[in-house]
């Protein structure tokens, strides 16, 4: 198996701590905006798709919103509740590596592999917690035999990664083993990682009161000194023009992050 750099790009879209269902996650269409919107009259083939896991993590929590409910009596408690559970819940399910977890990193992996098997070339844009989804897959990826040569690009089932609003920086999740990215071995190509953060988004910088962040070293904290490492890791901070929690849900229409899309997926 191998990519055809002639087929059209897949770009797939993993969203991040979301309320609602699979059918209400259409991040894939603003995303397909914004690369419409930075190409200009470059011709490029491509099409975004969504990897959504909303309804895995709804179904793993079914018994803490039954119990939540009858804590809240009222409706108003009841919804309030069903909300947080809904995104606490994801939060905890990805923190602990759950059995539910596993199946969301399954689930990602497969479509990848759908992907590859059909020959289109794949990026990964990944928003919050789906970064650490879409880290840790490309990461099983690259320690596979079969995939990732680093003298040959066809071989990578995806061919780059851009993560917004990440939280991969917290301590909290580099505890679970995520001390740096794997490496490719000898060769000279190169996988793009490009990561997009706001100063006052408290999802990445792990703050509650939305301190502004001054360091850059967010991904690239990951990076190894083997001469073998094969990654090109780069920390974008980027002005979403909103503060706090605003923050973190205003990248997807942001001019920066577009180009930097466009100029991945059509070098």
């Amino acid at each position: 198996m191998s990519v055809n750099p002639e087929k059209p790009r897949k770009v797939i879209v993993v969203h991040g701590v979301q309320i609602g269902r699979d059918k209400d996650q259409k991040q894939d269409r603003a995303i397909a905006e914004l690369i419409n919107n930075r190409l200009g009259n470059v011709p490029l083939k491509y099409r975004a798709e969504m990897y959504k896991y909303e309804n895995i993590n709804d179904a793993a929590q079914k018994k803490l919103r039954r119990l939540f409910k009858l804590i809240a009596k009222t409706p108003v408690g009841s919804v309030v509740a069903d909300t947080t559970i809904d995104l606490i819940g994801d939060v905890v399910t990805s923190y602990l590596d759950t059995d539910t977890a596993a199946k969301i990193r399954n689930g990602l992996k497969q479509k990848i592999l759908d992907t590859y098997i059909a020959g289109n070339p794949c990026y990964l844009v990944a928003h919050s917690l789906g970064t650490i989804y879409a880290f840790d897959v490309i990461n099983e990826l690259i320690r596979e035999d079969a995939y990732f040569k680093r003298s040959s690009r066809k071989t990578w089932p995806v061919q780059g990664l851009v993560t917004m609003g990440s939280p991969i920086g917290l301590a909290m999740f580099k505890k679970q083993g995520r001390n740096r990215v794997a490496d490719f071995g000898p060769g000279n190509k190169w996988f793009r990682w490009v990561n997009f953060w706001d100063r006052t988004d408290p999802v990445v910088s792990g703050n509650i009161f939305g301190k502004q962040l001054r360091g850059y070293e967010i991904a690239e904290k990951y990076q190894s000194a083997s001469p073998n490492q094969g990654w090109v890791i780069r920390d974008k901070p980027v002005d979403t023009g909103k503060v706090w929690l605003m923050s973190h849900v205003a990248y997807w229409d942001n001019p920066v992050i577009g180009d930097a899309l466009v100029e991945m997926i059509t070098s």
